[in-house]
């Protein structure tokens, strides 16, 4: 090709994205400029091998672009934000809630991630706690309804995330009370949950996910326990430090490294080949986070860095997996929730992994002991017929709840950087909150990290790892501009995956 017809081209791509999507509006048509031009550049320095997975995409980056900008993932330190304020924002520290909340507003719109925006917004009830008393219940009500109105409408991507608890709190109290009467779907929400958590809050909890299909439970003892109490659950469901996150995510897809399985006569030369794609997975994790520290220089010209809201020392990059149903049904014949034999080969392919992965040092990984974290990736609208992560597929649950959680459970125990499973409970939930507690309990007891609940009647689908709502899903079917572009996600995945028709569990049992 001639550089003219090269020039030709580039042109042709650009005006196709300008003209091409009645779907996206000027701010989305922008990012996806970006991610192109990013593509124009060379790839970060990888093996031969490694360029023919990506190619075959046995290993999938995730659309982060050849030339990362930023930090896949960052999780700032709100609470020292609030404490210190911010010179490059001018702001000083807040004396009540209408500053602290207005303070929280602004530094959001300078917090980048893969998305273009924040995919962590902090620790909400402990941040503003302190506050709340300085304005009445009802004020302090009104002003973060406007606080949650402002982060749907400006923030319109739903991976954006907030977090609550253990602690029960005024601020998580109305916080909850909240989502259920805005149903938004933005922003995520997460309630971190442990021995110390009270009942009531976690029944209230309950009674909003159950119309909303968030908050998740997230299991607080476990996680603290690997993580220290610094940390926070960003983006889908990713466990990751606070002043810290993640360079990068690349994904293994199992079902397409089992389908190399046809060439082979025994599980060995099926392992052999997963740790060969295994290597070559941290080889671009290690090139992409050397690139975007050394190179791109982020965290030296990053005023979230320069203020100590960020630590280069607290980041890690994740290495994903999924697709693990298929593989075990190609390599074993066997059904993860259907054979316990299925059950065994899932342990051993994890172990592989989990061993294979941890030895060997992530680049700029300090915030994880220089190791690399491993992810259960919750999928994208493109995976057809492949499972999220290590979730059994839809339609193939086991009859008993219990089951699939104890299952869940076995295999959470791999993931340090985010894990999560998914149950849809029919309408009799709404009148069994306690049959529901005692269910997430038991979750949690069998090593579940985290837990989406919802009612099959909600208003917002939990599609993986965020939501969209029913009434944005029928927008998007007539071809209307929406403010979420994750929508566009969303339905691709409603169509692609099944997800309407996940199992419904009753609750007579409980």
């Amino acid at each position: 090709m001639t550089t003219q017809q090269q020039i030709q081209q580039i042109q042709n791509d650009l005006y196709q994205i300008l003209t091409s999507s009645a779907h996206s509006d000027h701010k989305q048509k922008r990012n996806h400029i970006t991610l192109w031009a990013q593509g124009l550049l060379p790839y970060p320095k990888i093996s031969t091998n490694a360029q023919e997975l990506l190619k075959e995409k046995i290993i999938c980056d995730l659309f982060e672009g050849n030339a990362p900008l930023t930090p896949r993932y960052i999780l700032p330190d709100y609470q020292l934000f609030l404490s210190q304020g911010s010179e490059y924002l001018n702001i000083t520290p807040p004396t009540n809630l209408y500053e602290a909340i207005n303070a929280l507003l602004i530094i959001y719109q300078y917090v980048p991630s893969v998305t273009g925006y924040p995919v962590y917004l902090g620790n909400i009830d402990s941040l503003l706690e302190p506050f709340v008393n300085s304005v009445s219940r009802e004020e302090a009500t009104n002003l973060l309804k406007l606080y949650l109105t402002n982060v749907d409408r400006t923030l319109s991507n739903a991976f954006v995330h907030l977090n609550i608890g253990p602690q029960k709190t005024v601020v998580g109290e109305i916080i909850l009370k909240l989502e259920k009467e805005l149903k938004n779907s933005v922003p995520n929400l997460s309630l971190k949950i442990d021995s110390s958590t009270e009942r009531a809050f976690i029944l209230s909890a309950i009674d909003t996910a159950l119309a909303t299909a968030k908050p998740y439970f997230v299991n607080n003892s476990i996680l603290e326990s690997e993580l220290s109490s610094n940390y926070g659950v960003a983006s889908c469901y990713n466990t990751l430090k606070i002043a810290g996150g993640s360079h990068t995510l690349v994904r293994v897809n199992l079902k397409k490294v089992a389908e190399k399985q046809k060439k082979y006569d025994k599980f060995d030369d099926f392992e052999k080949y997963l740790q060969e794609v295994l290597n070559a997975q941290v080889e671009i994790i290690n090139a992409r986070a050397r690139f975007l520290v050394e190179e791109i220089k982020f965290f030296e010209h990053s005023f979230l860095a320069r203020e100590n809201l960020i630590k280069l020392e607290n980041f890690t990059s994740m290495a994903g997996i999924f697709g693990l149903y298929e593989c075990i049904e190609i390599i074993d014949g066997s059904k993860l929730g259907s054979d316990e034999r299925a059950e065994v080969v899932a342990q051993k392919i994890m172990s592989i992994i989990k061993n294979t992965i941890k030895n060997v040092n992530g680049v700029y990984c300090q915030g994880y002991q220089n190791k690399i974290g491993l992810h259960a990736q919750s999928g994208i609208d493109s995976d057809i017929d492949t499972t999220p992560g290590v979730r059994i597929k839809i339609g193939e649950n086991p009859t008993s709840l219990s089951k699939q959680l104890t299952i869940a459970g076995a295999l959470h125990q791999y993931f340090d950087t985010g894990v999560s499973d998914i149950v849809v409970f029919d309408q009799t939930s709404h009148s069994n909150h306690q049959g529901v507690l005692t269910i997430i309990e038991g979750a949690l007891r069998a090593g579940v990290k985290v837990l989406s609940i919802n009612a099959v009647d909600s208003e917002l689908i939990r599609v993986s790892g965020y939501l969209i709502k029913r009434s944005d899903f029928k927008k998007y079917q007539q071809g209307i501009p929406l403010r979420d572009e994750t929508v566009s996600l969303g339905a691709n995945s409603l169509q692609n995956q099944n997800i309407l028709n996940r199992k419904q569990f009753p609750l007579k049992d409980y």
